[in-house]
Formats: C-alpha cells, sequence, structure tokens
C-alpha cells in the first residue's frame, strides 16, 4: 500500500489533500514489519518537501517513546532536520 500511494502522491486530489495522505501513511507508522515502516518514512519525507505544514501538524501528536514510531519519524524528518542545518 505505501508505495502504491507514493505515487499517487503526485496526483491532484492529494495535492490539494496532503492530509489525507499523510493520514494514510500514518496509520501504518506501528506496522510489524520493518519493510513497511521504511516505506512510510520514506513515502511522508517525499510529502514533507512540499507540503511542510501539514507534514508537521501530522507528526506533532506521534508517540517517539515507541520504537517503532521514532524509526518511521526519524526517517520521515530526515529532508526538514537537513533543512534546518543548512
Amino acid at each position: 500500500m505505501t508505495e502504491g500511494l507514493r505515487i499517487w502522491t503526485g496526483r491532484a486530489c492529494f495535492k490539494e489533500h496532503p492530509e489525507v495522505a499523510i493520514q494514510l501513511l500514518s496509520a501504518l507508522r506501528e506496522d510489524e514489519s520493518e519493510y513497511v515502516r521504511k516505506s512510510v518514512g520514506n513515502s511522508l519525507r517525499d510529502i514533507s518537501k512540499k507540503h511542510p505544514a501539514s507534514f508537521r501538524a501530522a507528526l506533532a501528536v506521534w508517540n517517539l517513546s515507541d520504537r517503532k514510531v521514532a524509526q518511521v519519524y526519524k526517517l520521515a524528518t530526515r529532508f526538514l532536520l537537513k533543512q534546518q542545518a543548512d
């Protein structure tokens, strides 16, 4: 699902409503599969480049004490953290 959604985030519907894609992806942040969690993080990172405000708002409520969630958060925020360092 996550890789398929990545393609659709470039479509008009998700461009106008990025929170829908963020919500769908965020629902998988605690998935048992590390592959899925990495895909979620990478997909969210792609979205963060074009929709940083929606991205930050969604991730602000994540429970980072959960190891799985923290892993996805780290992957997802890599672009924004890099921008802040520059």
